[in-house]
């Protein structure tokens, strides 16, 4: 019989703390950033290296950041001269082979996607004094900045590096809370560092000077055909790389790129472009909300820079436009009493209530979100622009409720402040409310970013764009953004095997005319990427139902699970799963499992966000265990003859009809596991006798505080055990032991056996 085995997700700490990190044990050793750009798509994978500093072998948690629009497919462990392949499997297949995998003390890896741009990886069962190294692939659009002044359009590369905070509201808001929540280094401790290597293949690159970032310094060597970008030096984890470079003038018009997609995805794909074919035929009157968000994570730097950015638009209205700011944290304060004039008294006024605005209390977006989305004005264009560093935990129910309620003559952008801002909700902001996604990492970015927004809201060229025609199967996004002035529009396209016609239309804006675009698919690809251009569509058609942009009959998580398993991404749906063939430790060996804390986002302030002003004592939080209260255990339990040390067990696993093993968390250092009978009692029932099974246990020990340890043991057939019961093993041993309740020569043990697994049949 094959066994049970159970993931026990390991528990995050009910708060996230700042706590101390000491560096010479934090087992993320090194990050590296490799990366290909070119024809506005970039593929890069993100080397990171681990190393074991114990004696013991480590399993390794680690919350981390990757592109919110990128499609992850390829995930690689290399381990002295054994490389282990990732495969894409369901969620809970991929768990489940995971914890299998770690059972039977075989080195496995496991990747899963939280937030389109938050993840969390377990890298089990390293052996000690070792160190991996895990490759992750992603596919990822670049983004298409216009230019401003006399700077023409750029490019821009855009990798994070840590995830944000997250402000989650009341208990059970966010239903996966826990796995969101992580520690944060204090002052700067986290030692590692990352490395980048941009490859540039646009010719436009040629010249070093032109590549620039506001988030770090870079070196450029230019090549034959490429040019060569590094930091300078090695970059803390806590902001986003963001590397730019000019993108020359972009030809008016459809151009249409052919891909396939990933092995075993048969489908025909491509990237259509589409290029404004002319100068707006008309300036709009707008009426702007502005929303800024003024909540203690926005203290500081970027509280400045969201200013600068609804100052520099406040300040580009024209007579005949409309505003209203509305600032929030807790509530909703409205800088201006309704939709105002644009009067030059008007925006001073808010200007200096712009001025005195400071940064406190939580991240409360929704209402700010709902009072924002109001009926329009006949011939006016309606514009929503929301500027946030973006730190909740609830963005799906923020995109929804755009998705759900905002007018169809409105447009909803956003602005993500501060170096790590939350790319899930302003990507998904973005999509459901047809608007732009831009970036302030800081005052001086700010200026750029209110400039191209103003572009975005004043001068559509061509809106209410359409893709159809015999070749097309499907397009993604599947309802595009207005196109503007010099912005190119970038859809992912499934074709047909056999071809057929594309067609593209839509309507210039201020007119009553329309446009269209025609041509005719051969059976045969005349321009191909070598890019697997497959699964960059199935991350975009993932992206529109998470978005609420596109309704199905089938359930959503079906729906996201199938796209997923078809293209072979990572999805909140879909894993991947690395696993060794053979056993690399004893399964039986004690083990360690460390969740590492992470950088706090560069510009935020721990006191503002609840991490308190200076580091605990606690390097690594405990994970898995839970000590119970002895109020919480039966009175049975409570009536023994000795006090009982409470353990809540980790993971329970039948190995066979008759044998079942128990992991858990050593309590304290010198723990020493029983050789004789342990008893076994339920509530309100008679006892029992359990043998110890010593061929499947962990030495007895002693043992460290803090090492996953296994109790084995054998059952008779008149076992009652219900899966949902709580349930106890208790046992005494004699040790020295000052520690626990002043005994020096004995202590009790019970081991609390909170959702025991039904008996395998059989038993």
């Amino acid at each position: 019989m094959c066994p049970q085995v159970v993931d026990p997700q390991p528990k995050a700490p009910s708060a996230p703390a700042l706590v101390s990190v000491d560096g010479r044990s934090y087992p993320l050793r090194s990050a590296e950033v490799r990366a290909q750009a070119e024809g506005g798509l970039a593929f890069t994978t993100l080397v990171q290296e681990f190393e074991n500093p114990h004696d013991e072998p480590l399993e390794v948690i680690y919350s981390m950041p990757l592109p919110a629009d990128g499609a992850v497919l390829g995930y690689l462990i290399r381990m002295s001269d054994r490389v282990i392949r990732g495969e894409i499997e369901t969620r809970e297949k991929a768990s489940e082979k995971y914890m299998q995998a770690i059972f039977e003390g075989r080195t496995a890896g496991l990747l899963e996607q939280d937030r389109a741009d938050t993840f969390q990886q377990r890298l089990g069962n390293l052996p000690a004094r070792t160190n991996a190294r895990i490759e992750i692939e992603v596919l990822h659009p670049l983004a298409f900045l216009l230019g401003i002044e006399d700077r023409g359009p750029v490019w821009e590369y855009r990798f994070p590096t840590v995830v944000g905070v997250r402000y989650e509201g009341a208990p059970g808001r966010v239903k996966d809370a826990d796995r969101l929540d992580v520690n944060r280094g204090g002052g700067g401790e986290i030692p590692t560092r990352v490395a980048l290597e941009l490859q540039i293949a646009d010719a436009t690159a040629a010249a070093t000077a032109a590549i620039t970032s506001p988030s770090h310094e870079l070196r450029s060597m230019s090549g034959a055909d490429t040019t060569r970008v590094h930091l300078a030096d090695g970059a803390r984890l806590d902001r986003d790389l963001v590397i730019q470079w000019p993108a020359g003038t972009s030809e008016v018009g459809v151009r249409v790129v052919e891909g396939a997609g990933l092995k075993g995805d048969e489908g025909r794909y491509a990237l259509l472009t589409v290029t404004p074919p002319a100068v707006p035929a008309a300036i709009y009157h707008r009426d702007v909300t502005v929303l800024i968000d003024a909540s203690g994570s926005m203290d500081g730097a970027p509280l400045i820079a969201a200013k600068r950015v609804v100052s520099d638009l406040l300040q580009s209205l024209l007579e005949g436009d409309r505003f209203e700011v509305l600032a929030f944290a807790n509530d909703v304060e409205r800088l201006t009493p309704c939709l105002t004039s644009a009067t030059p008294d008007a925006i001073r006024d808010c200007l200096r209530r712009l001025d005195k605005l400071h940064a406190d209390g939580c991240t409360e977006m929704q209402k700010a979100v709902l009072e924002a989305m109001s009926s329009l004005r006949p011939n006016s264009q309606r514009q929503v622009v929301l500027v946030s560093d973006g730190y909740i935990g609830f963005e799906e129910e923020i995109v929804n409720s755009i998705a759900a309620g905002l007018p169809a003559g409105v447009r909803m952008h956003m602005v993500g402040v501060g170096a790590a801002p939350n790319r899930t909700l302003s990507a998904g902001i973005a999509r459901a409310g047809r608007g732009v996604e831009l970036f302030a990492n800081d005052e001086s970015t700010a200026m750029e970013a209110s400039r191209r927004l103003l572009v975005a809201t004043v001068r559509p060229v061509l809106t209410d764009l359409t893709i159809g025609g015999t070749a097309v199967v499907g397009h993604a996004p599947a309802r595009p953004r207005d196109i503007f002035a010099g912005k190119p529009l970038v859809l992912a396209v499934e074709l047909r095997p056999e071809g057929g016609t594309l067609v593209v239309g839509g309507r210039l804006a201020g007119k009553r005319e329309t446009w269209g675009w025609r041509m005719e698919v051969g059976s045969e690809a005349t321009t191909k990427s070598p890019l697997p251009l497959g699964a960059l569509y199935g991350r975009e058609r993932i992206a529109d139902f998470e978005s609420a942009v596109v309704k199905s009959g089938e359930e959503l998580e079906e729906m996201i699970e199938r796209i997923a398993l078809r293209h072979r991404i990572v999805s909140r749906r879909t894993s991947l799963v690395a696993m060794a063939e053979e056993p690399s430790v004893d399964p039986r060996a004690p083990r360690r499992r460390e969740r590492l804390a992470v950088e706090l986002p560069y510009g935020v302030s721990a006191e503002t966000v609840g991490l308190g002003g200076s580091p605990g004592a606690i390097r690594f939080r405990s994970m898995g265990t839970q000590h119970v209260s002895l109020d919480d255990l039966d009175m049975t339990f409570r009536e023994a003859a000795a006090p009982f040390t409470a353990i809540e067990s980790l993971n329970v696993v039948w190995l066979d009809a008759a044998t079942v093993v128990i992991e858990f968390t050593s309590p304290h250092d010198g723990f020493v596991l029983p050789t004789a009978d342990v008893a076994f009692e339920r509530p309100f029932e008679k006892s029992t006798r359990l043998t110890v099974d010593g061929k499947n246990s962990s030495p007895n020990g002693p043992h460290p505080a803090g090492v996953i340890i296994r109790l084995a043991l054998r059952v008779d057939g008149d076992l009652s055990w219900s899966a949902g019961d709580d349930s106890s093993v208790s046992w005494t041993v004699n040790v020295k032991s000052k520690q626990l309740f002043g005994r020096a020569s004995q202590t009790a043990y019970s081991i609390v056996l909170r959702t025991p697994p039904p008996k395998p049949e059989g038993a």
